[in-house]
């Protein structure tokens, strides 16, 4: 259902007081769903040798679980964006919640590795229809003068996320069951989800925009557009060439740190997390008011600020493989990950400098779908390397997928985005 402004509570214009807050505390609601988001994704990995030892699984079975998850939301994430530019945000992201948070109390449940996967997949499908329409619900409310801020906050629940769960969950696993720490999360989110249907008010879609934009055309017709859009496509496809490198760390340091150093599950899932995404927080804050600031100035400093990320994170990914004692694996781990934070502070703030206001969910969508299909490589490509190699080896070989993504972002700022952004603002002012 299409949303007006006045659905937007005590706000008529973005200038106004109460429009701020509204703004700010919409963030903050959704910092605690894509907290839940990043959780529920990440918990099954610091248990992962709890489940391989009850199912008697091997290291590509368990990167299967992994890879199908990304797989799933891969297929469904571009039907989410193309839903998000159409219908109630609000209700998207409700119903998202709702399906994954019931997927991860049911894997708890799992008796075989079908059924764990399966489950895994309805997670997938719930996780998929939530980024989109969030994103667009933040950039409708936040303006380019606060926008990548926006994300970025909102960006730091993602680290929060994995933190937590990653200790948690080995805690929890440790002491009682890897099924108890799935149903802990579940739980969790089916109350968050109740409780954000009496909050959310939806915003009108371009709100903040001069003037306002409109989703036109089908979703097909808006997905070929941005694919024709040079500045998008080298964007979506650095976005899949980091994924491969972030998700086969994500699903697989616990495991390192647990076999090479001998750490407990706690441990291993805690230290895994931990620093990585201290430095990713730290990155992504950094990254995002740096940007909000150079970008009134010189548009191509978001992706500049991405493109440094990823070609400066690239060495400290080798050496999270290769570090012979924790205290270095760890101290790469926060490097890389403040590396990271600095791409992720502007994932979606620089590609809608370059996108319509109202076709930013699909767009989302689509670049999530294409990022995710090289996120269900990672882990799949790692855990079969690991077999023919070391898992060392196999991960520090995942840093050649940073730098093929920071060239092309690289390529993208001297030659497309300026005059892609430049065209989009264009349009929106005709």
């Amino acid at each position: 259902m299409a949303s007006t402004m006045t659905e937007t509570p005590g706000a008529t214009s973005p200038a106004s007081p109460a429009w701020r807050w509204y703004a700010w505390g919409v963030v903050a609601v959704f910092w605690a769903i894509f907290f839940l988001n990043q959780a529920d994704r990440q918990v099954i990995f610091s248990v992962f040798p709890l489940v391989k030892s009850e199912m008697n699984l091997s290291d590509v079975q368990l990167g299967a679980i992994s890879s199908v998850f990304f797989w799933v939301y891969a297929v469904l994430v571009p039907l989410a964006g193309g839903a998000g530019d159409i219908f109630s945000r609000k209700w998207i992201i409700i119903a998202a919640l709702t399906l994954w948070s019931a997927a991860t109390f049911g894997s708890s449940l799992a008796t075989s590795l079908t059924l764990l996967v399966l489950l895994r997949a309805f997670t997938a499908a719930g996780e998929a229809f939530y980024y989109p329409a969030a994103a667009s619900f933040i950039s409708d409310l936040h303006g380019p003068a606060t926008r990548s801020t926006a994300l970025s906050v909102h960006q730091t629940a993602n680290y929060f996320g994995v933190m937590v769960s990653g200790g948690l969950a080995g805690y929890i696993g440790q002491h009682y069951g890897w099924r108890m720490s799935f149903l802990v999360f579940g739980v969790a989110g089916i109350a968050v989800a109740a409780a954000t249907s009496l909050l959310l008010k939806e915003p009108a879609r371009g709100s903040t925009e001069l003037p306002a934009g409109s989703a036109t055309g089908t979703v097909l017709g808006r997905c070929v557009e941005a694919v024709r859009n040079p500045s998008f496509s080298l964007h979506t496809v650095s976005f899949l060439a980091m994924l491969v490198a972030l998700t086969a760390y994500l699903t697989w340091m616990p495991t390192l740190l647990y076999r090479k150093f001998g750490m407990d599950l706690t441990s291993a899932g805690l230290n895994a997390t931990l620093w990585h995404h201290l430095g990713a927080m730290a990155g992504t804050l950094l990254g995002g008011r740096l940007a909000d600031r150079l970008a009134l100035r010189n548009v191509v400093s978001r992706p500049a600020i991405q493109a440094a990320g990823l070609l400066c994170g690239a060495p400290f990914i080798f050496l999270t493989g290769f570090a012979t004692a924790p205290v270095i694996v760890f101290v790469a781990l926060a490097l890389f990950g403040f590396c990271r934070g600095l791409y992720d502070s502007n994932l979606f703030a620089s590609p809608f400098e370059v996108v319509p206001a109202g076709a930013r969910s699909t767009a989302t969508g689509l670049m999530l779908a294409v990022g995710f299909c090289g996120g269900g490589i990672g882990p799949w490509f790692t855990g079969r390397l690991s077999q023919q190699f070391d898992l060392s080896i196999a991960l520090s070989s995942t840093a050649t997928f940073y730098v093929i993504g920071g060239l092309l972002l690289t390529a993208d700022c001297l030659f497309f985005f300026r005059k892609g952004a430049a065209r989009t603002r264009a349009a929106q002012a005709a």
